[in-house]
């Protein structure tokens, strides 16, 4: 009786507090509606965290945008964020055309290929929407290529601009900075003067736990999107970035249902960073449901000392100049039911440009997958060790990988799979513990040398090694996907 007392009296006195503190407003979220020619960033900045900017179509020029904390950009009918500038005033100089006043130059980075000796230089020119050849000399000027004469703030171009549609990009980023929880959606960002490795949409250091979701992101100079931990990219189109498509590194992050595509036009070298989706020192990563086509390098790829990652349910499909799916000097991921076809389409040598490449990575599971070369060459499922060093789990060795119960087709008169190394070979084969079973191989001559086990090797060769005990290779070849 007594505590039944003192619990009465206790609510007595709550249950009007509590009803009290229901009656005080609480905070309201603000929505802002944006127009095409505002000053983007001085509205953001002048409103509090958690506002809601919604952009009217349009496009708006120029804007590089540092959202507060929580703060959220919606489009309405797909409005365009535009890093450039229109080119209206030329002047003719000998065979050329000539655009003045040009101060804009931004950060330099990456490698590029030989006949991209531009790359590293984030503007760009576009006629009608396509990137011209950035050249390094006015002499290299020709139908299709322009060049910067940085030190005299000129632009110098062969085709005549009348009638067409002329840009060079200024901005760097469209949205970057350190607030956490921004969302970001329905939005066309393109043509962002973005050094290489950072986003249109990201910059170099975005804040944690970012949603982009449902944009197009198109024609900027380094990637697409960038992202750090705790943040998402759901069904976007990156497509026909200079250099890859999304990327970033950090902790929880989950790339879902996009597709990223045609990236890599400003040429950097596929060996260094270019081509789809490419993480680095990321844990538990999660690249689900996307198609990933058609870029300049690999499709998608994890690298140094990447954790947990999990490649599921992708349709990677016609990456040159790399693998398919590239887990690199990283620990533990898992690779599964995911359709990866005719990606480096060339004779690599070695395991070089496998449809999956295990390269210098330990415990990973790959199962499930549908894997096919091209008439033109490939390889299939490839583990490669070399000498590179030690990462927060360890060193950076070949072991423990399992490859089961996938699918593999041999189209070309070439093409493996299996395990190479020219560093530590025997320990590799003694104690690396690196297993193929139960998969499915489907190729021209299954009496051939189609596997590696550190040489090539027949069928008979790879089960004496001790793989494919419960695997099967024959002459069944399916039909083209």
């Amino acid at each position: 009786m007594i505590f039944r007392n003192v619990l009465c009296n206790l609510l007595v006195r709550l249950i009007p507090a509590l009803m009290l503190t229901a009656l005080v407003a609480q905070p309201q979220s603000l929505t802002v509606t944006l127009s095409p020619g505002a000053n983007v960033q001085s509205i953001v900045s002048a409103n509090p965290e958690s506002t809601t900017f919604v952009f009217k179509p349009g496009i708006y020029r120029l804007q590089s945008i540092q959202p507060l904390n929580g703060d959220i950009f919606v489009g309405q009918n797909n409005p365009v964020l535009s890093g450039a500038e229109l080119l209206t005033a030329f002047t003719r100089q000998g065979s050329y055309w000539v655009a003045g006043g040009q101060t804009q130059q931004g950060q330099l980075n990456g490698v590029c290929l030989p006949q991209f000796p531009m790359c590293e230089y984030p503007e760009d020119l576009y006629f009608d929407n396509l990137p011209l050849l950035h050249v390094a000399s006015l002499s290299a000027v020709g139908p299709g290529a322009w060049y910067f004469d940085y030190p005299n703030h000129n632009i110098y171009f062969f085709d005549n601009p009348s009638g067409h549609v002329v840009e060079t990009s200024v901005t760097r980023s469209a949205f970057s900075g350190s607030a956490a929880n921004v969302s970001i959606s329905g939005l066309t960002v393109e043509k962002y003067a973005v050094p290489a490795q950072f986003g249109a949409i990201g910059d170099q250091y975005p804040g944690p736990n970012w949603t982009v979701r449902n944009n197009e992101v198109r024609l900027n100079h380094g990637a697409g999107i960038a992202l750090l931990s705790g943040s998402t990219a759901t069904m976007n189109y990156v497509h026909n970035n200079g250099q890859k498509g999304i990327g970033g590194s950090g902790s929880n992050i989950l790339v879902q249902g996009n597709r990223v595509s045609f990236n890599n036009w400003a040429g950097f070298d596929p060996s260094w960073e270019a081509g789809g989706i490419k993480f680095a020192a990321a844990t538990n990563l999660i690249v689900r449901g996307n198609t990933v086509d058609d870029n300049i390098g690999p499709g998608v790829w994890t690298d140094i000392g990447s954790i947990n990652t999990l490649y599921e349910s992708n349709v990677i499909m016609n990456n040159t100049d790399g693998p398919g799916i590239q887990d690199e000097i990283s620990y533990s991921a898992i690779i599964r039911y995911n359709t990866v076809c005719y990606n480096s389409i060339s004779q690599p040598s070695w395991l070089w440009g496998s449809q999956i490449m295990i390269q210098n990575s330990q415990n990973d599971q790959v199962y499930g997958n549908t894997v096919e070369t091209a008439l033109a060459g490939g390889n299939g499922i490839g583990i490669i060790q070399q000498s590179r060093g030690s990462g927060t789990l360890g060193p950076y060795v070949a072991i423990n990988n399992s490859i089961h119960n996938n699918s593999i087709v041999i189209r070309g008169s070439t093409g493996a799979s299996g395990m190479v190394a020219d560093y530590n070979q025997q320990a590799l084969l003694q104690s690396g513990n690196n297993t193929f079973d139960y998969n499915a191989y489907h190729l021209i001559n299954p009496n051939g040398y189609s596997w590696e086990w550190i040489n090539y090797v027949s069928w008979t060769g790879f089960q004496q090694a001790g793989q494919e005990l419960h695997g099967t290779a024959d002459a069944v070849i399916p039909p083209i996907m």
